[in-house]
């Protein structure tokens, strides 16, 4: 276990997920969310980094609760797609699982939920492209 690389990891995952809201091609309701979870983040990763307990973080459990549980298509998690929002929430999904590895076992619980809605969320990013209609290649 080391908190100081969790930490990192954390920070790391944050800042895939913002880049993910900054490309504006996710719907505006899950930007929100993610907006909230990004702060969460940011508390869980100062409480690993300072050694201190996980702190209360109710937007981050709110967030599993409402959007966690998604079945997602095998391969799903690691296969390219149409959108580059979906693509960096994987990442940052791989990411967190990274951090739970090095995470004490009260935060490394909180980061693999959080992984959860993160795949949720890339995929309905994926079936949100889909349904604005297929506009071409890079290629083009």
């Amino acid at each position: 276990m080391n908190r100081a690389v969790a930490s990192d990891a954390v920070e790391e995952a944050n800042s895939a997920i913002g880049a993910a809201v900054s490309t504006c091609s996710l719907p505006a309701a899950d930007e929100a969310v993610l907006l909230e979870v990004q702060y969460e983040l940011i508390e869980l990763a100062e409480a690993l980094a300072a050694g201190m307990p996980v702190p209360q973080l109710p937007r981050l459990w709110r967030a599993a609760r409402d959007h966690g549980g998604v079945v997602v298509p095998r391969g799903f998690a690691v296969l390219g797609g149409l959108s580059a929002a979906a693509g960096l929430l994987k990442l940052a999904r791989a990411v967190l699982r990274r951090a739970a590895r090095e995470a004490p076992d009260d935060a490394a619980a909180v980061l693999d939920r959080v992984s959860e809605v993160l795949l949720a969320f890339a995929f309905r990013a994926e079936e949100h492209e889909r349904s604005l209609g297929f506009v071409g290649s890079c290629a083009d």
